[in-house]
């Protein structure tokens, strides 16, 4: 479906729930990284969620790729955490 004849708030339902998927997943890392008590990495995965959300939930179709694309992200934001918590826990030259 292109989209061409719906209404207004059709599409505005659907960029809706396509931005919805795509922030939910970080949602979760976000509340997670709160329960941690970490709320620093929390306000970081929620600005880097919603920024995304609101560039890609008009451009992608569909709501599976909405989805996929949610997932990837909380799963690409999760992976930078973790490598930029072991560089700044592993120095290259010891201060000691």
């Amino acid at each position: 479906m292109d989209g061409l004849l719906l209404t207004r708030g059709q599409r505005l339902r659907s960029y809706g729930e396509k931005t919805g998927l795509i922030v939910g997943p970080s949602t979760v890392l976000a509340l997670v990284e709160l329960g941690l008590g970490v709320w620093v990495d929390a306000v970081f995965v929620v600005a880097i969620a919603a920024i995304t959300a609101l560039a890609a939930g008009s451009s992608i179709r569909s709501r599976t790729a909405a989805a996929v694309c949610g997932v990837l992200l909380a799963a690409g934001i999760l992976c930078f955490l973790l490598l930029l918590s072991w560089f700044i826990s592993h120095p290259i030259q010891r201060g000691d």
